[in-house]
């Protein structure tokens, strides 16, 4: 019969399911180093980390079990455990927390983290900001059309929300227009029901938003900027498809224009790595 070993994931608040569980592993049937499959041992464990968090639904901001559970669950060495830690902290899917009571934190999914790490394949390609703003152009409006042709209430609802929030702070308001005005992109582009181009648009818009904040509508055109977002938001709404993306087009390339007319030299820098 084979032995088995009782791990306890350790101990820690009771939101946790991972940590206040009992998992049991077969001691026996346990792959020894050298019998894995290749790639990194480190990256090997980071996988099942996220596999974890994932199957077992563990919230944003639950504490991850100690060192030592991890040491004595995957069987390996202190230095692998952390720097599986360490990738999937690089990738913004957990944060270390200093201190007492600290350790690995699940972190809530976030765009900006994606469009950070790939910023740096961006630059290696050379990519420049004319380039990231042309993808933007090309998506947006599929991924409207995308919002539009949802079946129910929930793709207008949430765009209406952003639009109607917006809508509260004042358009002379630089630093507050940029941020309710991005909002509602990104209201649209979850709106489209697809978690992988809405993690590709984000990360894009993400990535410009953080590097050219200079580029803002002049304050007269701001009117008219809410009343492309408001026909937008009443096409997907109504359910009209090719409405829905022809306004948006329409909206991107006016911006689109507009920043080929005021910062033609910004569009020209590679996207860089930060």
């Amino acid at each position: 019969m084979a032995s088995h070993t009782t791990v306890v994931a350790g101990r820690g608040p009771p939101e946790s399911e991972w940590m206040t569980e009992v998992d049991t592993i077969d001691a026996n049937a346990r792959p020894r180093r050298e019998d894995r499959s290749t790639g990194k041992m480190s990256e090997r464990i980071a996988r099942e980390i996220l596999q974890d968090i994932k199957r077992r639904r563990i919230a944003p901001g639950t504490t991850l079990p100690p060192e030592s559970a991890m040491l004595e669950r995957f069987g390996v060495g202190r230095a692998s455990v952390r720097e599986a830690l360490r990738i999937l902290e690089i990738n913004g899917l957990i944060t270390i927390k200093t201190g007492p009571g600290g350790g690995p934190v699940v972190a809530a999914p976030d765009s900006r983290d994606f469009g950070q790490m790939s910023t740096l394949h961006y630059q290696s390609h050379g990519a420049t900001f004319r380039e990231l703003l042309d993808s933007r152009v090309a998506l947006e409006p599929m991924l409207a059309a995308r919002a539009a042709g949802r079946d129910g209430t929930e793709a207008g609802e949430r765009v209406r929300a952003a639009l109607e929030y917006g809508r509260q702070f004042s358009l002379t308001d630089d630093l507050q227009y940029a941020h309710v005005h991005s909002d509602f992109h990104t209201a649209l582009i979850d709106a489209s029901g697809n978690p992988v181009l809405a993690l590709m648009a984000n990360s894009i818009k993400d990535i410009w938003t953080v590097r050219v904040t200079a580029v803002l509508f002049p304050h007269d055109q701001r009117p008219q900027i809410d009343k492309a977002h408001a026909e937008i938001t009443r096409a997907i709404e109504k359910h009209e498809v090719r409405k829905a993306e022809r306004l948006m087009r329409e909206h991107m390339e006016h911006y689109q224009q507009y920043c080929e007319l005021r910062y033609p030299a910004r569009l020209d820098d590679t996207v860089d790595w930060s």
